[in-house]
């Protein structure tokens, strides 16, 4: 029985030292050859106000939307949304 202790200790002790060298050697890795950095090739988008179509509930850019209504206080996301309305 006592023997059988020694056994698993020495196993855990063997396990733990490996895991701990291929820890190290991957780090070690990593510090030689970091990832290759992606430029990014395209401008930063700018944040805009989104609205909600009184007609369809679709959001868009405010910029893109078409205002109508009868003092042009509705906002819709085509001219014929628009016009139905």
């Amino acid at each position: 029985m006592n023997l059988l202790m020694w056994l698993v200790l020495v196993i855990l002790v063997v396990l733990a030292l490996k895991k701990k060298a291929r820890s190290t050697l991957d780090q070690a890795q990593t510090r030689q050859n970091p990832p290759p950095e992606q430029p990014d090739s395209r401008p930063a988008a700018k944040a805009e106000t989104m609205v909600c179509c009184a007609h369809c509930q679709m959001y868009l850019p405010a910029s893109e939307a078409v205002y109508g209504g009868e003092r042009g206080e509705q906002v819709y996301c085509s001219q014929a949304h628009a016009d139905h309305a």
